[in-house]
């Protein structure tokens, strides 16, 4: 069997710099097995088994060794124990067919739900018989995270240019504002390159089609550009979010969003190792059907600095992001980021990742998923490194300072300061063979005083660990 190199998902749209907007990741390692087709169509086929377990304490943020059921109305009458611990598994397999130099197809299929990814182990029920009946259960579907053609070429316009057309994983820049990456969306997308370091882009994404004879869909259209100079990238994109009889702030409710992103990174900086990144978003617009009507101006900005030693296997990074919140003082207004986001990681692991955030009265007044809000009221500041204590054992470590834009009520209290409290997180990552990687991550976060009880007590702090092995393939 030859060896091929895997085809980079969008390549032309990448042009070898990841300040690009809008981005699809492959994830077949680089030295997989091409399968030979029927005549020159080149079959890459890949995948990934990835295997975890997770002990978290006290993820709600409250007091105790409980928290309320009823998260609806915090009371003292209906509690379960504060510990969660679980095993789960995931499954991904993947097929890129490279049919000509041109045209591109590929394919992923993922265990899960329309919701997770990642299968709890033991979460089913119903497949056992005899007395001991549990266990011997099927415990997935099987899902299609990505089904997408690319075609690229320069007979029509005579410059490289190319569509993409299909359910595929979407990210604009930083992904302050929008990050769909953990599963994907139904998208169209026109690319070309009037010149080598510059592309120009357009693309519709569709988000919901509830019913083809009513005016209900959620739909989004958009038009980036990005510029790959020697040693930095620009990129600019404009987004417009159309969702028609929404429900999501009242019913019957139309959303029409606008975000405006703009992004620059410097590379290397004189050649002293220094990398600065920089990203700002504002947005505008209205929901309409209301009364009153409410007007949309959330913003958030992002800076970073990263270092990496020449001496030494030793990377540092400082890094302030701040998103607006909501003043709450007009029912006309709304000032808070809107965010649009996967259900993975998007800066520390304990806050964002597992518990309430600043955002939560904002998105989800019912406080069942308050998390994973990213930016939404939200600032940060971030300072550590990752260091290379052998070619196989990586490490990193990075400190956490929060705080809110505006104060906000957080578990249905009422509104408290805008402290949000102090993160350390960190992770080691070894790499057993090849494909094959053990890791450890974990987070510890000290709760400020925006999560103050209503009697006056501290809440008890939150922490998280998991460990896993993945094999890609």
């Amino acid at each position: 069997m030859k060896k091929y190199a895997s085809i980079l998902a969008v390549l032309v749209l990448l042009l070898g710099f990841a300040a690009l907007s809008y981005a699809a990741p492959a994830e077949i390692p680089a030295d997989t097995t091409a399968v030979i087709a029927k005549g020159k169509t080149q079959i890459t086929l890949g995948g990934e088994l990835r295997f975890r377990g997770f002990y978290g304490s006290n993820l709600r943020v409250v007091d105790e060794s409980k928290y309320p059921v009823n998260l609806d109305t915090p009371a003292p009458n209906k509690y379960v124990y504060k510990n969660t611990a679980n095993y789960d598994y995931r499954v991904r397999l993947n097929l890129e067919a490279k049919v000509t130099p041109n045209t591109t197809g590929y394919i992923e299929l993922e265990s899960g739900t329309t919701t997770a990814d990642n299968v709890t182990w033991g979460s089913a029920s119903g497949g056992a018989r005899g007395v001991y009946n549990v266990g011997n259960t099927k415990e997935s579907s099987v899902t299609i995270r990505q089904a997408w053609i690319q075609y690229q070429g320069t007979g029509l316009l005579g410059v490289p240019a190319g569509i993409k057309v299909g359910r595929q994983l979407i990210k604009l820049g930083y992904g302050l504002f929008f990050d769909h990456t953990y599963f994907g969306d139904d998208a169209i997308l026109l690319f070309v390159q009037p010149m080598k370091e510059l592309t120009l882009a357009v693309h519709t994404i569709k988000f919901a089609e509830n019913s083809n004879t009513l005016n209900d869909d959620a739909t989004a259209y958009g038009i980036l550009a990005a510029y790959a100079g020697k040693g930095f990238g620009l990129s600019a994109d404009i987004t417009y979010v159309d969702h028609q009889n929404a429900g999501l702030f009242g019913a019957g409710s139309d959303i029409h969003l606008w975000n405006f992103g703009l992004r620059g990174n410097v590379d290397d900086i004189a050649g002293t190792g220094l990398n600065f990144k920089a990203d700002v978003e504002f947005q505008t617009g209205k929901i309409r059907d209301l009364s009153p009507e409410i007007k949309l101006s959330g913003w958030a900005a992002m800076a970073g600095l990263d270092y990496k030693f020449k001496t030494m296997p030793l990377s540092l990074t400082l890094e302030y992001a701040i998103g607006s919140g909501d003043k709450g003082s007009t029912s006309d207004k709304n000032e808070a980021f809107i965010t649009a986001l996967g259900q993975e990681q998007h800066y520390t692991f304990v806050y964002e990742y597992f518990t309430p955030s600043a955002c939560e009265s904002l998105i989800d007044p019912l406080k069942s998923n308050p998390n994973r809000t990213g930016l939404c009221n939200t600032q940060y500041v971030k300072f550590g490194g990752a260091y290379d204590i052998t070619k196989d054992l990586k490490a990193e470590l990075y400190g956490y300072w929060l705080r809110a834009h505006r104060s906000v009520a957080i578990n249905g209290y009422s509104e408290r300061d805008k402290d949000l409290g102090w993160e350390v997180d960190a992770k080691v990552t070894y790499q057993i063979d090849k494909g094959l990687t053990y890791f450890v991550e974990g987070g510890y976060f000290w709760p400020g005083d925006a999560y103050k009880l209503d009697n006056g007590k501290d809440p008890d702090d939150a922490w998280a660990v998991r460990h896993g092995i993945q094999l890609r393939f």
